[in-house]
Protein backbone atom coordinates (compact mmCIF):
# COMPACT_ATOMS: atom_id res chain seq x y z
CA UNK A 1 0.00 0.00 0.00
CA UNK A 2 1.57 3.28 -1.06
CA UNK A 3 2.09 5.99 1.48
CA UNK A 4 0.36 9.36 1.24
CA UNK A 5 1.85 12.52 2.69
CA UNK A 6 -0.51 14.30 5.07
CA UNK A 7 -1.91 17.61 3.88
CA UNK A 8 -1.64 20.98 5.55
CA UNK A 9 -4.28 21.45 8.26
CA UNK A 10 -6.97 24.09 8.12
CA UNK A 11 -6.66 27.54 9.60
CA UNK A 12 -8.97 26.76 12.51
CA UNK A 13 -8.51 23.47 14.33
CA UNK A 14 -10.98 22.46 17.00
CA UNK A 15 -11.71 19.04 18.48
CA UNK A 16 -13.78 17.70 21.33
CA UNK A 17 -12.00 15.85 24.12
CA UNK A 18 -13.67 12.59 23.10
CA UNK A 19 -12.61 12.94 19.45
CA UNK A 20 -9.07 13.81 20.58
CA UNK A 21 -8.84 10.60 22.62
CA UNK A 22 -10.21 8.47 19.79
CA UNK A 23 -8.04 9.95 17.03
CA UNK A 24 -5.04 11.20 19.00
CA UNK A 25 -2.58 10.25 16.27
CA UNK A 26 -4.31 12.50 13.73
CA UNK A 27 -4.64 15.49 16.07
CA UNK A 28 -1.09 15.09 17.43
CA UNK A 29 0.21 15.33 13.88
CA UNK A 30 -1.85 18.48 13.20
CA UNK A 31 -0.69 20.10 16.44
CA UNK A 32 2.88 20.06 15.16
CA UNK A 33 1.78 22.43 12.38
CA UNK A 34 -0.78 24.64 14.15
CA UNK A 35 -2.36 24.74 17.63
CA UNK A 36 -5.37 22.45 18.16
CA UNK A 37 -8.14 23.88 20.34
CA UNK A 38 -9.84 21.34 22.60
CA UNK A 39 -13.51 22.16 23.09
CA UNK A 40 -15.58 21.92 26.25
CA UNK A 41 -19.32 22.42 25.72
CA UNK A 42 -18.61 23.88 22.31
CA UNK A 43 -16.03 26.43 23.50
CA UNK A 44 -12.22 26.29 23.39
CA UNK A 45 -10.83 25.36 26.81
CA UNK A 46 -7.39 23.83 26.26
CA UNK A 47 -4.76 23.96 23.51
CA UNK A 48 -2.59 21.16 22.13
CA UNK A 49 0.48 22.59 20.45
CA UNK A 50 4.12 21.90 19.67
CA UNK A 51 7.01 22.34 22.07
CA UNK A 52 8.51 25.06 19.86
CA UNK A 53 5.36 27.18 20.12
CA UNK A 54 5.17 26.66 23.90
CA UNK A 55 8.83 27.66 24.31
CA UNK A 56 8.15 30.85 22.33
CA UNK A 57 5.03 31.69 24.35
CA UNK A 58 6.65 30.98 27.71
CA UNK A 59 9.90 32.78 27.02
CA UNK A 60 10.50 35.78 29.31
CA UNK A 61 9.18 39.06 27.95
CA UNK A 62 11.76 41.61 26.89
CA UNK A 63 11.57 45.38 26.87
CA UNK A 64 11.60 45.53 23.08
CA UNK A 65 8.77 47.55 21.52
CA UNK A 66 5.57 45.81 20.49
CA UNK A 67 6.28 46.40 16.82
CA UNK A 68 9.77 44.81 16.97
CA UNK A 69 10.82 42.58 14.10
CA UNK A 70 10.68 39.45 16.29
CA UNK A 71 7.02 40.07 17.12
CA UNK A 72 6.14 40.92 13.51
CA UNK A 73 7.64 37.61 12.42
CA UNK A 74 5.63 35.72 15.04
CA UNK A 75 2.37 37.45 14.11
CA UNK A 76 2.98 36.73 10.43
CA UNK A 77 3.34 33.03 11.22
CA UNK A 78 0.14 32.77 13.29
CA UNK A 79 -2.93 31.68 11.34
CA UNK A 80 -5.23 32.12 14.36
CA UNK A 81 -6.85 35.51 14.95
CA UNK A 82 -4.74 37.46 17.47
CA UNK A 83 -5.06 41.23 18.02
CA UNK A 84 -2.67 43.25 20.19
CA UNK A 85 -3.89 46.41 21.94
CA UNK A 86 -1.77 49.26 23.28
CA UNK A 87 -2.23 51.14 26.57
CA UNK A 88 -4.90 53.35 24.94
CA UNK A 89 -6.78 50.21 23.78
CA UNK A 90 -6.08 50.85 20.11
CA UNK A 91 -4.68 48.19 17.76
CA UNK A 92 -0.88 47.92 17.71
CA UNK A 93 -0.51 44.55 16.01
CA UNK A 94 -2.49 41.73 14.40
CA UNK A 95 -1.75 38.21 13.23
CA UNK A 96 -2.04 37.06 9.64
CA UNK A 97 -5.35 35.36 10.48
CA UNK A 98 -6.78 38.49 12.10
CA UNK A 99 -5.77 40.67 9.15
CA UNK A 100 -7.43 38.24 6.75
CA UNK A 101 -10.71 38.38 8.68
CA UNK A 102 -10.88 42.01 9.85
CA UNK A 103 -8.94 43.77 7.06
CA UNK A 104 -8.26 47.45 7.75
CA UNK A 105 -10.18 47.20 11.05
CA UNK A 106 -6.94 45.91 12.61
CA UNK A 107 -4.54 48.36 11.01
CA UNK A 108 -2.14 49.92 13.52
CA UNK A 109 -3.92 52.70 15.39
CA UNK A 110 -7.42 51.41 14.61
CA UNK A 111 -9.88 51.78 17.50
CA UNK A 112 -11.00 48.78 19.54
CA UNK A 113 -14.63 49.68 18.89
CA UNK A 114 -14.24 48.75 15.21
CA UNK A 115 -13.90 45.04 16.00
CA UNK A 116 -17.56 44.65 16.99
CA UNK A 117 -20.92 45.82 15.71
CA UNK A 118 -21.42 49.55 16.45
CA UNK A 119 -24.10 48.97 19.09
CA UNK A 120 -22.08 46.34 20.99
CA UNK A 121 -19.99 47.77 23.84
CA UNK A 122 -19.31 44.48 25.66
CA UNK A 123 -15.78 44.10 24.28
CA UNK A 124 -14.64 47.60 25.26
CA UNK A 125 -16.06 47.18 28.77
CA UNK A 126 -14.38 43.78 29.19
CA UNK A 127 -10.99 45.10 28.00
CA UNK A 128 -11.22 47.88 30.59
CA UNK A 129 -11.94 45.32 33.34
CA UNK A 130 -9.04 43.08 32.29
CA UNK A 131 -6.68 46.07 32.18
CA UNK A 132 -7.60 46.95 35.75
CA UNK A 133 -7.75 43.45 37.25
CA UNK A 134 -5.23 41.51 35.17
CA UNK A 135 -7.71 38.60 35.07
CA UNK A 136 -8.61 37.01 31.74
CA UNK A 137 -12.15 37.20 30.40
CA UNK A 138 -14.07 35.86 27.40
CA UNK A 139 -16.96 37.81 25.89
CA UNK A 140 -19.10 37.36 22.79
CA UNK A 141 -19.92 40.24 20.43
CA UNK A 142 -21.56 40.65 17.05
CA UNK A 143 -19.08 40.78 14.19
CA UNK A 144 -18.61 44.19 12.60
CA UNK A 145 -18.19 42.59 9.15
CA UNK A 146 -20.79 39.82 9.49
CA UNK A 147 -23.56 40.99 11.88
CA UNK A 148 -25.30 37.60 11.77
CA UNK A 149 -22.29 35.93 13.41
CA UNK A 150 -20.92 36.03 16.96
CA UNK A 151 -17.24 36.42 17.76
CA UNK A 152 -15.73 35.13 21.01
CA UNK A 153 -12.94 37.37 22.34
CA UNK A 154 -10.60 35.94 24.99
CA UNK A 155 -8.88 38.92 26.60
CA UNK A 156 -5.56 38.64 28.43
CA UNK A 157 -3.53 41.40 30.02
CA UNK A 158 -0.21 41.86 28.24
CA UNK A 159 2.88 44.03 28.66
CA UNK A 160 1.74 47.57 27.94
CA UNK A 161 -1.73 46.57 26.75
CA UNK A 162 -3.97 43.60 26.03
CA UNK A 163 -3.96 40.49 23.85
CA UNK A 164 -7.19 39.42 22.15
CA UNK A 165 -7.65 35.88 20.88
CA UNK A 166 -10.64 35.78 18.53
CA UNK A 167 -12.81 32.80 17.53
CA UNK A 168 -15.92 32.65 15.35
CA UNK A 169 -18.36 31.46 18.03
CA UNK A 170 -21.08 30.79 15.47
CA UNK A 171 -18.72 28.55 13.50
CA UNK A 172 -17.81 26.68 16.69
CA UNK A 173 -21.47 25.97 17.38
CA UNK A 174 -22.01 24.85 13.79
CA UNK A 175 -19.02 22.52 13.95
CA UNK A 176 -20.14 21.08 17.28
CA UNK A 177 -23.59 20.42 15.82
CA UNK A 178 -21.95 18.69 12.85
CA UNK A 179 -19.78 16.55 15.16
CA UNK A 180 -22.78 15.61 17.31
CA UNK A 181 -24.70 14.61 14.20
CA UNK A 182 -21.88 12.42 12.91
CA UNK A 183 -21.33 10.92 16.36
CA UNK A 184 -24.98 9.90 16.37
CA UNK A 185 -24.68 8.35 12.91
CA UNK A 186 -21.53 6.52 13.98
CA UNK A 187 -23.26 5.08 17.05
CA UNK A 188 -26.31 4.08 15.02
CA UNK A 189 -24.04 2.19 12.61
CA UNK A 190 -22.49 0.34 15.54
CA UNK A 191 -25.93 -0.46 16.95
CA UNK A 192 -26.86 -2.02 13.60
CA UNK A 193 -23.82 -4.30 13.78
CA UNK A 194 -21.25 -2.16 12.00
CA UNK A 195 -17.67 -2.56 13.24
CA UNK A 196 -15.87 0.73 12.66
CA UNK A 197 -12.30 1.99 12.47
CA UNK A 198 -10.49 5.23 11.63
CA UNK A 199 -7.37 4.49 9.58
CA UNK A 200 -4.55 6.98 8.98
CA UNK A 201 -2.92 7.62 5.63
CA UNK A 202 -0.22 5.07 6.39
CA UNK A 203 -2.87 2.36 6.52
CA UNK A 204 -2.72 1.86 10.29
CA UNK A 205 -5.70 1.96 12.62
CA UNK A 206 -5.93 5.07 14.84
CA UNK A 207 -9.30 4.15 16.35
CA UNK A 208 -11.07 0.79 16.62
CA UNK A 209 -14.63 0.46 17.92
CA UNK A 210 -15.57 -2.19 20.49
CA UNK A 211 -17.61 -3.88 17.74
CA UNK A 212 -14.45 -4.35 15.67
CA UNK A 213 -12.73 -5.93 18.66
CA UNK A 214 -15.69 -8.28 19.08
CA UNK A 215 -15.70 -9.15 15.37
CA UNK A 216 -11.97 -9.93 15.14
CA UNK A 217 -11.43 -11.37 18.62
CA UNK A 218 -8.61 -8.90 19.22
CA UNK A 219 -8.52 -6.24 21.93
CA UNK A 220 -8.99 -2.57 21.09
CA UNK A 221 -5.42 -1.99 22.27
CA UNK A 222 -4.08 -4.65 19.90
CA UNK A 223 -6.07 -3.24 16.98
CA UNK A 224 -4.82 0.31 17.52
CA UNK A 225 -1.79 0.88 15.26
CA UNK A 226 -2.35 -2.46 13.49
CA UNK A 227 -2.44 -2.39 9.71
CA UNK A 228 -5.95 -2.44 8.25
CA UNK A 229 -5.10 -5.14 5.71
CA UNK A 230 -3.89 -7.45 8.49
CA UNK A 231 -7.52 -7.93 9.56
CA UNK A 232 -8.46 -9.85 6.40
CA UNK A 233 -7.19 -13.02 4.75
CA UNK A 234 -4.08 -12.92 2.59
CA UNK A 235 -6.18 -13.35 -0.56
CA UNK A 236 -8.28 -10.27 0.25
CA UNK A 237 -5.45 -7.93 1.29
CA UNK A 238 -4.61 -6.70 -2.20
CA UNK A 239 -8.25 -5.83 -2.95
CA UNK A 240 -8.67 -4.07 0.41
CA UNK A 241 -5.44 -2.14 -0.18
CA UNK A 242 -6.66 -1.05 -3.63
CA UNK A 243 -10.01 0.09 -2.17
CA UNK A 244 -8.18 2.02 0.55
CA UNK A 245 -6.02 3.80 -2.02
CA UNK A 246 -9.03 4.55 -4.22
CA UNK A 247 -10.93 6.10 -1.29
CA UNK A 248 -8.00 8.50 -0.79
CA UNK A 249 -7.07 9.22 -4.41
CA UNK A 250 -10.63 9.47 -5.79
CA UNK A 251 -12.13 10.94 -2.60
CA UNK A 252 -15.09 8.64 -2.97
CA UNK A 253 -16.61 5.75 -0.96
CA UNK A 254 -15.53 2.21 -1.83
CA UNK A 255 -16.94 -1.20 -0.92
CA UNK A 256 -15.94 -4.82 -1.20
CA UNK A 257 -16.72 -8.20 0.32
CA UNK A 258 -14.01 -10.16 2.11
CA UNK A 259 -13.15 -12.49 4.94
CA UNK A 260 -12.02 -11.22 8.33
CA UNK A 261 -9.69 -13.29 10.47
CA UNK A 262 -11.35 -14.11 13.80
CA UNK A 263 -8.92 -14.92 16.57
CA UNK A 264 -6.19 -15.19 13.95
CA UNK A 265 -7.61 -18.39 12.46
CA UNK A 266 -11.39 -18.65 11.84
CA UNK A 267 -12.97 -16.68 8.99
CA UNK A 268 -16.03 -14.42 8.92
CA UNK A 269 -17.45 -12.99 5.71
CA UNK A 270 -18.03 -9.24 5.90
CA UNK A 271 -19.06 -6.35 3.70
CA UNK A 272 -16.48 -3.58 3.99
CA UNK A 273 -17.25 0.09 3.32
CA UNK A 274 -14.54 2.76 3.11
CA UNK A 275 -14.94 6.54 2.91
CA UNK A 276 -12.35 9.34 2.93
CA UNK A 277 -12.05 11.35 6.13
CA UNK A 278 -11.73 15.03 5.22
CA UNK A 279 -10.48 18.03 7.20
CA UNK A 280 -10.40 21.53 5.71
CA UNK A 281 -10.83 19.99 2.27
CA UNK A 282 -7.90 17.58 2.62
CA UNK A 283 -8.01 13.79 3.06
CA UNK A 284 -6.51 12.97 6.48
CA UNK A 285 -7.58 9.33 6.79
CA UNK A 286 -10.21 6.76 5.91
CA UNK A 287 -13.28 5.63 7.86
CA UNK A 288 -13.92 1.90 7.57
CA UNK A 289 -17.09 0.01 8.53
CA UNK A 290 -17.44 -3.78 8.42
CA UNK A 291 -20.82 -5.51 8.56
CA UNK A 292 -20.63 -9.24 9.24
CA UNK A 293 -22.83 -11.73 7.43
CA UNK A 294 -25.33 -13.54 9.63
CA UNK A 295 -24.48 -16.84 7.96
Amino acid sequence: MAKHASQTAGIEQQVTASDLVRHFGIWQDRATRAPVYILHRGRPRLVLTSLDVMDALCAPHTSKPVNGSHLKTLLEAVAEMIVLLGPEHNVVGASRGARGYFGDLVENGAPLTGLCAPSDEALHTAVMRVSESGLSETVECRSARFPDRLLAFTINSGPGGSVLQVQDATALEERQHWRDRHESLFRASEAAGGAAAIVNLRGRIDYASPKLASLTGATVEALTAARLVSLVTVGDRSRLGDAFEAAIDQRSPQSLEGSVLVGGAALRRVMIGLAPLLSAGHVVGVTVVMNASEA
